[in-house]
């Protein structure tokens, strides 16, 4: 059983349910919170916070048992596909790391496919259940998608130049976006119908239900994700050619050469790098002192550090430590969610 458990990568699991939660409550009830602040500074007179917020409803608007079930969904679909990605890779495993080859030793083939299949279809049902409870039926696709590209990722896309990277690129990007396509949609509903709140004083102030700049946000963390996660896969590529060249895989290392890739990984890195740094620049929230620091040691400095080590890296533990800072970045990237709520 702990070796099934470890199949299903529990770190990385454990990191997916952050990203939500981080912006379901850093992110989505951080910029309500910022929102009320500067509503609180136009109206002045000595209005305060319970003044404002007669009734408990004031945050995310997805019910929290919802939430639980899409954090749940996404988080089990994520396992089964980890389970059956290490199914198809054995013998690429074997060459790699043949000391961590679980699938056909420890664990039964099939037991690991049968995992897959029971956490899939477990995702599946309860993603289903939030899409039916919100009105929402359009976001089933979205697990759907995911059991679907993990499958196809494992047996095909994984072997094929490109298109692999860009398909758990995509799947990444995916959990931080669907918790802003279940929340914001909501907030808008709730706002155009409560948004009018009283004042002390006997005004009224109806509350904008226009979330557009939140919605930016959402695409900046799903935008991040993406970037992050192809510099990742490079690097995963990079450390795994032994194994992917013997079994036939045509990944960007292999069919174009470890400097074109190690040229990719440097090219990416300066994309987000540059990114990270116009934004800082273009948007006033972020030109405080916290968000400064925050993004230069928390993020830039290990997307340096790893992007160093990938020019440098020669052999497996060399490509991996890389990888290792890379994910490190990736953490405190979706850990800026935190912060949102303290913005100027």
């Amino acid at each position: 059983m702990l070796d099934l458990i470890r199949l299903a990568r529990p770190l990385n699991l454990l990191i997916m349910a952050l990203t939500m939660a981080l912006i379901r409550y850093g992110l989505v009830l951080g910029h309500l919170e910022r929102g009320l602040k500067q509503l609180l500074g136009e109206v002045g007179g000595g209005i305060t916070r319970s003044d404002i917020l007669t009734d408990s409803g004031f945050g995310p608007q997805l019910p929290l048992h919802l939430f639980v079930l899409l954090v749940l969904s996404v988080v089990l679909i994520g396992a089964g596909g980890n389970i059956i990605n290490d199914y198809f890779d054995t013998r690429i495993d074997r060459i790699n790391k043949p000391d961590q080859v679980i699938v056909g030793r420890t664990v039964k083939r099939r037991v690991a496919m049968a995992a897959h299949l029971v956490l899939s279809g477990l995702g599946l049902l309860c993603g289903a259940i939030v899409a039916w409870r919100t009105g929402q039926w359009p976001l089933l696709i979205i697990p759907a998608f995911a059991i679907g590209a993990l499958w196809t990722y494992s047996t095909t896309f994984k072997r094929r130049l490109i298109i692999g990277n860009g398909t758990v690129a995509t799947l990444t990007a995916l959990v931080p976006l669907t918790v802003g396509l279940y929340e914001i949609p909501a907030l808008q509903r709730s706002f155009a119908a409560h948004g009018t709140v009283a004042l002390a004083d006997g005004a009224r102030y109806q509350m904008e239900s226009d979330f557009t700049e939140l919605w930016w946000w959402v695409l900046g963390f799903a935008a991040f994700a993406f970037m992050s996660s192809l510099v990742r896969e490079l690097q995963k590529d990079m450390a795994d050619v032994k194994g992917d060249a013997a079994n036939g895989c045509r990944t960007i290392p292999i069919v174009w050469g470890m400097r074109w890739a190690k040229a990719l990984v440097l090219t990416y890195t300066a994309f987000i790098i540059l990114a990270l740094l116009a934004l800082h620049m273009l948007i006033p929230a972020l030109r405080g002192n916290l968000a400064y620091w925050y993004i230069q040691l928390g993020i830039i400095a290990p997307l340096l550090l790893s992007a160093g080590f990938t020019y440098n890296a020669v052999h497996r533990e060399e490509h991996v430590r890389a990888g290792t800072l890379l994910k490190v970045a990736m953490v405190m990237g979706v850990g800026f969610a935190a912060l949102i709520r303290f913005l100027p």
